[in-house]
């Protein structure tokens, strides 16, 4: 963690493109810690996927865990219910990808995906694969209330990064 405290000190600084001090403040605090909270949504009964969702949009956004949002395309193959993620872009330097978290609101709709170094949260089915650049990693779910971990002002989904 200590070797990613510039990236996450640069990510407080520019999470949010606000004039304001305290919004840029607020953006900052919720990106160092809203990855956090939102894995700690694993542990809440009844949140985590058991099984892939029926259907996604062609296209959502995916943010590194502290770091940059991409835009991501989702399909699946013919004859299988796991979905594949493929997210454009390149990873920052020194960064391994290890999993990625599709967010569901409580409405059952898909917000994005959230991209993390190391290993998968233990225990959670996996719904799919996450692919970027040479990578392939697991893709696991969580439906929850997007407030409990996002600032409203500055959304780690941002629709900007879709093409439209």
């Amino acid at each position: 963690m200590i070797r990613h405290a510039p990236l996450l000190l640069l990510a407080a600084a520019t999470a949010c493109g606000r004039s304001g001090t305290s919004s840029r403040a607020a953006c900052g605090i919720a990106a160092l810690a809203g990855p956090a909270q939102l894995i700690s949504e694993f542990g809440v009964r009844n949140q985590t996927l058991g099984s892939p969702p029926a259907t996604l949009p062609e296209q959502l956004a995916a943010r590194l865990a502290t770091g940059p949002a991409y835009r991501a395309v989702t399909g699946r193959p013919p004859n299988d219910s796991l979905w594949v993620i493929g997210v454009d872009g390149t990873l920052p330097p020194n960064v391994k990808l290890g999993y990625g978290v599709l967010v569901l609101d409580t409405g059952a709709k898909a917000r994005g995906i959230m991209l993390y170094e190391g290993l998968p949260v233990e225990r959670a089915p996996r719904i799919g694969s996450v692919t970027m650049g040479s990578a392939t990693v697991p893709l696991i779910g969580v439906q929850t209330d997007p407030r409990r971990f996002e600032d409203p002002a500055c959304p780690f989904f941002p629709d900007s990064v879709l093409v439209r």
